[in-house]
């Protein structure tokens, strides 16, 4: 960016989209840095947008953010909209050569995110992510005091305690951020990202995350406690004690956000919540440190320190702490979390009971590849007994990859603990006959969460079965939405029809097949009772028989769904490592 002399740089223009809560903040930021113009402030309610513009002096307003993007003479756009927003966004804004400063999370899904991290890289923009917690004043002191080694030269263990005590009522978060009570993942998703970001910026990079997280508040959709534990490369470790539904004892707990403190080498640093810095070398007396912070803006107004960090990186001053690819690592580790959550289930399906319910096609004559006879009776032979006559994939059943790959694994060689596990139910009623089956219906249904490890797809096809269309106009998973869930490591894929294709299309019954197989998705067909769970998440088993070189078999699928509410439908997990068809 040229300047217009060496000592002075031009002012730099920007365009501020989104006038809510938090918008308030970075426009009082940029109104107090030098050599920063906001010339305009885009919201879909005007009525919000006239109010920012009067109370920050500014001389343009509007509803239509990407005319605003694209027609204004501005340096940057500083995106501060609900998450669901900054995909369309911030491709206007590259296609119109923008650079941009973003609120996190970056978006409302992971697949997402990652489609705008590629899109940056991409565009060739310059894009921060609006981290502003790592630039709080006690972060910024402790993270110099680290660096000149003054408890050491190697940190052991860094711990948070975070009680925020702003989600414990029934009309929690109404009144601020509304949206925040319908995310699936609020908790980490849009609160711990700062604090994973801090983490790093303190203790450097994490390489795993192990969680267990909880919903305290019925009213809204999301976790809102847990206790999240770090691995650093360096070998230190961090705990992340939270919670947004219980109170602390701080006058503004707002202002720290909690209690930190550090262990190192030689010695410890505390963080108490007035934002005081207490430094206890080993085998000294504590010592309170001074240094400069006060409460105003935000949070020690980390988030004018956040934007003058941002004018800097538009100078090419220095380089951006919060880059895109910093973010990409960030994302990472909170991915790490909730699939680490995702394994926290035992004690959940034990507590207080659970219902059981069958999923199960019944195996009688009526039932096409089934043959039920009668081979001994206790009249002749002094007992009862049947033979079973079952074709490998009739009733409700699950696939081996040997179904379609030819030196794929056989039923007795499939890894069972993808077969048992936490569930999500993904509601695509109604559906019609025939209807391929893509990606954006699979995300509309689940509203915004992650995939989960084992996804069930309820159409209530298992009502028509017994009729001509249960088989020969089922809906199916498209190509495109097999590829998805690959993508997006799905480990069982469960349908109510009795095939995930057209049995009547040899070609896309072939290609469906073997994108799902050949990445190691298990996939049970044939599934019934769906209409009868009626919660979002739930603990899923179908355990084969097992049949040596067998390529499918039918199974008894059940329903665990406990009497305390599920509180997590977010989950991931690593796809299984099934050998691949080499014919």
């Amino acid at each position: 960016m040229s300047n217009t002399s060496e000592s002075s740089p031009r002012k730099l223009r920007g365009l501020v989209i989104g006038a809510g809560y938090f918008s308030d903040f970075h426009l009082d930021a940029w109104s107090r840095i030098d050599g920063v113009e906001i010339i305009a402030i885009c919201d879909l309610d005007l009525a919000k947008a006239e109010r920012a513009a009067t109370k920050f002096a500014i001389s343009r307003v509007s509803t239509d953010a990407p005319k605003s993007i694209r027609e204004l003479e501005i340096d940057f756009v500083d995106i501060a909209t609900p998450p669901s927003s900054h995909l369309a966004l911030i491709e206007t804004s590259i296609e119109a050569g923008r650079a941009m400063i973003c609120q996190k999370p970056l978006a409302s899904d992971v697949e997402t995110s990652n489609l705008i991290i590629d899109r940056v890289r991409a565009g060739g923009v310059k894009l921060m992510v609006h981290e502003n917690f790592r630039f709080q004043p006690w972060y910024r002191e402790i993270k110099r005091l680290l660096d000149d080694g003054v408890i050491g030269d190697r940190v052991h263990q860094i711990s948070l305690k975070t009680r925020m005590g702003d989600g414990w009522q029934k009309d929690a978060y109404l009144a601020r951020q509304p949206y925040f009570r319908t995310m699936p993942r609020l908790l980490v998703h849009e609160t711990g990202v700062h604090f994973v970001d801090t983490f790093r910026y303190l203790a450097g990079e994490i390489r795993g995350a192990h969680a267990i997280l909880r919903r305290r508040n019925e009213e809204i959709l999301g976790e809102d406690a847990g206790v999240v534990m770090f691995d650093f490369e360096s070998g230190a470790i961090g705990v992340w004690d939270a919670s947004r539904y219980n109170e602390s004892t701080a006058n503004n707990p707002r202002y720290t956000f909690g209690n930190l403190c550090i262990d190192a080498s030689g010695g410890s640093i505390w963080l108490d919540d007035d934002g005081g810095i207490t430094i206890k070398r080993l085998g000294d007396d504590p010592v309170a440190h001074p240094y400069h912070h006060r409460d105003a803006g935000f949070a020690g107004d980390c988030v004018l320190a956040a934007q003058r960090h941002f004018v800097g990186y538009l100078r090419d001053e220095h380089p951006c702490e919060t880059s895109i690819d910093e973010y990409a690592k960030t994302l990472q580790v909170v991915q790490q979390i909730y699939q680490s959550a995702s394994w926290d289930t035992p004690a959940r399906w034990q507590r207080g009971g659970c219902d059981i319910i069958d999923l199960t096609l019944p195996i009688n004559d009526q039932l096409p590849g089934a043959n039920v006879e009668t081979a001994k009776t206790i009249a002749s032979h002094g007992w009862n007994a049947t033979t079973l006559k079952l074709y490998s994939h009739s009733g409700t059943h699950m696939d081996a990859p040997r179904h379609f790959l030819n030196r794929g694994l056989s039923m007795e060689q499939l890894h069972l603990d993808a077969c048992v596990g936490p569930a999500t139910l993904v509601d695509l009623t109604p559906v019609q006959p025939r209807e391929l089956l893509t990606s954006q219906r699979i995300v509309a249904a689940l509203g915004g969460m992650i995939p989960s490890q084992r996804l069930i797809l309820r159409t209530d096809w298992h009502r028509r079965f017994g009729t001509d269309e249960y088989r020969n106009a089922l809906p199916r998973i498209s190509a495109e939405l097999a590829h998805w869930l690959v993508r997006h490591e799905v480990r069982l894929i469960g349908v109510e029809p009795p095939s995930v294709a057209d049995v009547n299309n040899i070609a896309e019954l072939t290609e469906v097949h073997t994108i799902l197989l050949r990445a190691g998705i298990v996939i049970v067909e044939g599934l019934a009772n769906l209409d009868k769970i009626h919660v979002p998440s739930f603990e899923f088993i179908a355990l084969p028989l097992c049949v040596v070189g067998g390529d499918g078999c039918p199974v008894r699928a059940i329903a665990r769904v406990g009497d305390a509410r599920v509180t997590r439908d977010i989950r991931s997990g690593v796809p299984l490592g099934f050998a691949k068809d080499e014919s």
